[in-house]
């Protein structure tokens, strides 16, 4: 009889850890949507062209994006105002740049941009998540996926904890690299992007000839 009551108690423990771990942890926290809360980027925006002078102009500035009231959109879902605030440098003043919206929902996050409406992250978050981030635009389809997920991610003289990372695009030609990712830190939103859309010569991605670079890193945020 004891070896039967011994049996039982392994078999609830074994039941119990196994429903555990088929816990699915969706992600949500990786995309704030309540209001107030912000984050302010460093911005590092270069443009080159070897026929102009300059041939590389590089500007720096700062972005403040701000979750602001919510709204019914045409699909009768709840949105949010993006207020986007830009200025030279931590010393000027703040002037309204852009007012874009932001959607979470149960599948994914999304972000309207300049009436552009993209995917940026699909829920829950795991390594065999995959989706077209412009599903919801004119663009040509864009796969993205997650590369790293729930790993610590130091930029900007910070380390995150948690953070997972969404690959928009890594390609490399003779003529031709493009770099585009994400990286969303818990509780925070969007910690750092870097896209790259360049025409290199002989393979070499250190030697420019055309193209753009933009490249967001978090240096600031909270609710106000």
């Amino acid at each position: 009889m004891k070896h039967f009551l011994i049996f039982g108690i392994v078999l609830i423990a074994a039941f119990s850890c196994k429903k555990q771990d088929t816990t699915i942890v969706y992600g949500y926290h990786y995309f704030p949507f309540e209001e107030g809360k912000y984050v302010v980027y460093d911005v590092l925006d270069i443009f080159h062209d070897v026929a102009l002078d300059p041939a590389h102009d590089t500007n720096r500035y700062q972005i403040k994006e701000v979750i602001s009231d919510a709204f019914v959109d045409e699909e009768g879902e709840t949105s949010r105002r993006l207020l986007r605030y830009i200025r030279e440098n931590d010393s000027a003043d703040w002037a309204i740049k852009d007012v874009w919206a932001i959607k979470r929902t149960p599948r994914n996050a999304q972000v309207v941009e300049e009436n552009d409406r993209y995917i940026k992250m699909a829920f829950a978050i795991s390594y065999d998540q995959d989706w077209d981030c412009n599903a919801l635009n004119n663009e040509s389809s864009k796969d993205c996926y997650y590369a790293d997920i729930y790993r610590p991610y130091s930029i900007g003289g910070m380390t995150h904890d948690s953070t997972v990372t969404v690959e928009h695009e890594d390609f490399q030609s003779f003529i031709d690299y493009k770099r585009s990712f994400e990286v969303y830190a818990a509780g925070i939103g969007k910690v750092h992007s870097v896209k790259k859309d360049l025409s290199i010569n002989n393979n070499d991605t250190l030697d420019v000839q055309y193209g753009t670079e933009l490249i967001y890193t978090a240096v600031e945020w909270g609710e106000e």
